[in-house]
């Protein structure tokens, strides 16, 4: 369905988006002023009264991490409870709003795919002592991008920790960090396996923003524009 025009439409986006590499092999980005803050708080309006508990992918190691081509038969695991997360989640619908649109644009011009594969965006909130354990995002997402809607103190945990890679992020509001999740070979990158710290002290909202294989719907109908430095606009898809 075609996103609502009369919600979000007079929701101001971010001025520009700032990009630095943090991780080179493999590569991480992170983006500074990915979402503006009228963003965050439409976001948050809407999730008011829906959350609901956190659900994991259950299924086999070969299904969920190995070799995926993207055909349609591929086993992707089923969604289910699980002790390793505990936080909460909002899926959001693309009819809901036009922000989410404006997002979804965003990931898809980040992460150089099309505006189809990029899953509806699930809002996550994680309150003090909730975490999500080391886990992979699967060999079925080529990308993940990760925003952080509002920042945390330093020592109230919520860090995004990369064991592998040896660093993690903190959670800095607006920004977003992205990452690929599959080798060249369509294996699942075992060392982009992550985990969100246990939250010490306050509330952490975020987003989680996945790009798949596999088309997640038609998308014909949107025309994606990226805006230049002298302030034409690019387009990029449609």
């Amino acid at each position: 369905m075609a996103p609502n025009p009369e919600c979000g439409d007079e929701v101001p986006g971010p001025e520009k988006i700032m990009a630095s590499t943090i991780h080179k092999d493999p590569e991480v980005t992170l983006f500074e002023n990915f979402v503006s803050e009228e963003e965050v708080e439409h976001l948050l309006q809407l999730c008011e009264g829906r959350w609901e508990r956190s659900k994991v992918s259950k299924g086999a190691a070969s299904d969920l991490h190995g070799r995926n081509t993207g055909a349609a038969e591929h086993p992707l695991g089923e969604e289910g409870y699980g002790e390793t997360r505990t936080s909460s989640s909002v899926h959001l619908q693309w009819d809901e709003t036009i922000v989410t649109e404006r997002i979804a644009a965003r990931v898809a011009a980040v992460t150089q795919t099309k505006l189809a594969q990029v899953e509806p965006l699930v809002m996550l909130r994680y309150e003090p002592g909730q975490f999500f354990k080391l886990h992979h995002d699967g060999s079925m997402r080529p990308s993940t991008v990760f925003v952080y809607l509002n920042g945390l103190e330093p020592g109230s945990g919520g860090e995004t920790s990369f064991p592998h890679l040896g660093f993690q992020v903190r959670p800095a509001k607006h920004t977003a960090v992205m990452w690929h999740n599959r080798t060249v070979g369509g294996e699942g990158d075992m060392r982009l396996k992550h985990e969100a710290k246990p939250v010490l002290a306050g509330i952490k909202y975020g987003m989680n923003c996945f790009v798949n294989i596999q088309p997640q719907r038609d998308a014909s109908n949107v025309t994606v524009y990226q805006q230049t430095e002298d302030g034409e606009p690019l387009k990029l898809q449609g």
